[in-house]
């Protein structure tokens, strides 16, 4: 089967989509670093009545945005390579997450160019029998 472009540009939908989770997570660790400097900020800015802890809720969105923006940059670097086809769908889905545009034209290049990859390094083997 020939290289097409369909590899190469889910690659770098996969990576800039992780690159978008990174600088996510970054924010929102940011978030509560400006948040828990004030102390007793809910009370402070009449938010009092919350029935929730926010540091347990942006914990809970910077954590699991940081993890998807790391495979979606592993997954768009064995895209870019042509291997670990299964990978590379991996982090495509995972781009999804933080940028669902990019991610789903990543998963559509990915899942339609599966015979591209991994076959440009696996030797013949012929079996030839010796008498």
């Amino acid at each position: 089967m020939e290289k097409t472009w369909k590899p190469q540009i889910a690659g770098i939908l996969s990576i800039v989509g992780g690159v978008i989770g990174l600088f996510g997570s970054l924010g929102i660790l940011i978030a509560i670093l400006a948040v828990g400097i004030t102390g007793n900020w809910a009370q402070d800015w009449g938010f009092g009545w919350l029935p929730f802890n926010v540091f347990s809720i942006l914990w809970a969105l910077a954590i699991p945005m940081f993890i998807c923006g790391v495979a979606a940059i592993a997954g768009g670097i064995f895209a870019l390579l042509r291997k670990a086809w299964g990978m590379a769908l991996a982090g495509s889905i995972a781009a999804f997450f933080p940028a669902w545009i990019l991610g789903l034209g990543s998963i559509i290049l990915i899942a339609t160019s599966r015979d591209e990859f991994g076959k440009q390094n696996k030797p013949m083997i012929v079996n030839e029998k010796t008498n």
